[in-house]
């Protein structure tokens, strides 16, 4: 994928981004000038399964997370003691929500402190801002306790200097049997966060595939369309009727490139990253597919399929957003939790049942399914700053924070994290479900202050629905050859690069650009850090292949 919607478009979807392409940078860097693959000379820490809990629906895909419709009626207890020890503990990490009460209005806030042990203190980041924030924290040098660190160049600038701890000698092999939730993170995933060879930090998990398509059914139907679009003709004529059925404020397609690219992507089977062939990279946007679909974008735009200020919302993550729940757009790709927990996707659902529907994008001639970028399973890192390290007991209490916050579906911590004290959101009797108090809001409170690391199931009414859908797009997807493999040149490049996309892809789509332009795009895009990005990788592979 493009910089552009790899990070900021997936951050707008609810945070889907894999960890993929990191980069190590600078001089000093651990093979500066080359892509390095940060698995090698890993010693891995041992895996544990999570325990099995009855009634899970456990899909034969790999990737598509366990479902569980129910709680089990007895919760295990995988947490002895509070992992805190009174003090103070701060942590950087994002969100795509309204900000939450503060902590003299949050009931779960306060439950959280007393129950753990801390005195919790998270600097929150919007996603639209996570970049500006983060550099301004680093800039600092002040890191709070722990950090969430997404795939950016200042993550990997920091990563580099060595402002996070080195976890390798607490957790390789068996030494982290003493922290049992953490020893339940895959092997694969421990290989996507490391650095050089090291451990420094825990994942952020993801599915292989995140997210869902859906499209507004009863606007179609309205339209003479009852079924989903079949091929790329199907799809456009249907969004632009969106357009065009006379309500005010209403179109088929939001921001652009956004969603709809990520779509045509999928439709023209453009490639996930890089296509590796005997053993030469060529990029995505190097290809016939990607001018297929940019030519397709071309068309939604002029047929009207789009919001008029399409490209201004590309880079409003909240408006952009907002119009899913309202009723202004046609199309929605967000994560699959949104739609079957209660928050403002959930309700519009329940409000209009008939409405957002999932469904996949096609192949553009109707062949099956399009192709869809499988993850790496791991959003981001989750980061011990080294300062806070320094301190043995106080990097032991860190570890028994996060192993705590790690709690597996159908333990007593894992019940806490989701629905708080008995009583305070939810009541529970005799191994029943849950029961909602009434004017309590559990979402709102607590979702900010917990996310991170709890493991990603399909815990909610509905799991089986949604993993009939998931298996669809993780069956027809394809990761980036190069997941994985840290490139000096890609981060040196990212920015002008991000700008070089707006300057041309963006205005292709929106007709101030002919289609031509592309390749000038090209010329560009290679040399201002292309062709040493896909020489840097191209030896990383063969170095990876030659098991080096």
């Amino acid at each position: 994928m493009s910089h552009r919607f790899t990070r900021r478009s997936l951050m707008v979807a609810g945070g889907i981004a894999p960890l993929a392409a990191l980069s190590a940078c600078a001089e000093d860097a651990p093979g500066s000038g080359v892509a390095i693959d940060n698995a090698t000379g890993l010693e891995l820490p041992n895996h544990t399964p999570p325990p099995e809990v009855d009634g899970a629906i456990i899909s034969d895909v790999e990737g598509v997370p366990p479902g569980y419709e129910k709680l089990p009626a007895d919760l295990i207890t995988t947490v002895q003691s509070p992992p805190g020890d009174g003090s103070v503990l701060t942590e950087f990490k994002i969100t795509w929500d309204a900000p939450a009460p503060p902590l003299e209005e949050n009931l779960f806030w306060q439950s959280y402190n007393e129950t753990l042990d801390v005195d919790y203190r998270p600097q929150i980041a919007p996603a639209a801002n996570y970049d500006e924030r983060l550099a301004t924290l680093l800039a600092g040098g002040d890191l709070p306790d722990i950090v969430q660190l997404l795939d950016t160049a200042q993550s990997a600038r920091a990563i580099r200097d060595g402002a996070f701890a080195d976890l390798s000698p607490l957790l390789a092999g068996d030494a982290i049997d003493q922290w049992p939730n953490l020893a339940t993170i895959r092997e694969d995933q421990w290989r996507y966060v490391a650095y050089d060879g090291k451990i420094v930090g825990f994942p952020i998990d993801l599915p292989a595939y995140n997210n869902e398509f859906r499209y507004r059914r009863d606007w179609a139907e309205e339209n003479g369309y009852p079924d989903p679009p079949a091929n790329a003709e199907e799809f456009k004529e249907l969004f632009v009727s969106f357009s065009k059925m006379g309500v005010d404020g209403r179109y088929g397609l939001s921001d652009a490139p956004g969603a709809a690219m990520v779509a045509a992507s999928a439709m023209f089977g453009v490639p996930i990253g890089w296509r590796l062939e005997n053993g030469s990279l060529t990029y995505h946007q190097e290809t016939e597919e990607f001018e297929a679909a940019l030519r397709f974008m071309t068309e939604l735009w002029e047929e009207g399929a789009f919001h008029p200020d399409a490209l201004a919302l590309g880079s409003n993550v909240g408006q952009t957003l907002s119009m899913i729940p309202s009723g202004t757009v046609g199309l929605s790709w967000i994560a699959t939790a949104n739609w079957y927990t209660p928050g403002v996707y959930y309700d519009s659902l329940q409000e209009e049942p008939e409405g957002w529907t999932a469904f996949v994008p096609p192949q553009h001639e109707g062949d099956g399914a399009g192709l869809f970028g499988r993850s790496t399973g791991v959003f981001a890192r989750v980061g011990i700053s080294a300062q806070a390290a320094e301190d043995e007991e106080r990097l032991g209490m860190l570890l028994d924070y996060c192993n705590y916050l790690r709690a597996p579906f159908g333990s007593e911590e894992h019940y806490f994290l989701h629905h708080g004290a008995e009583g305070d959101y939810y009541t529970r009797y005799g191994g029943g479900d849950p029961q909602p108090v009434e004017g309590a809001n559990f979402a709102a409170e607590a979702n900010q202050l917990t996310y991170g690391l709890s493991p990603v199931v399909y815990d909610f009414a509905g799991a089986a629905d949604a993993i009939a859908v998931n298996e669809q797009y993780v069956n027809n997807s394809e990761m980036d050859p190069c997941a994985g493999l840290f490139s000096d040149a890609a981060t040196t490049a990212q920015p002008q690069l991000e700008e070089l996309f707006e300057t041309y892809i963006h205005q292709i789509i929106v007709g101030n650009r002919p289609l031509s332009d592309l390749e000038t795009y090209r010329e560009q895009w290679r040399s201002r850090g292309g062709d040493d990005m896909r020489s840097e990788f191209e030896e990383a592979l063969k170095a990876r292949e030659n098991g080096e």
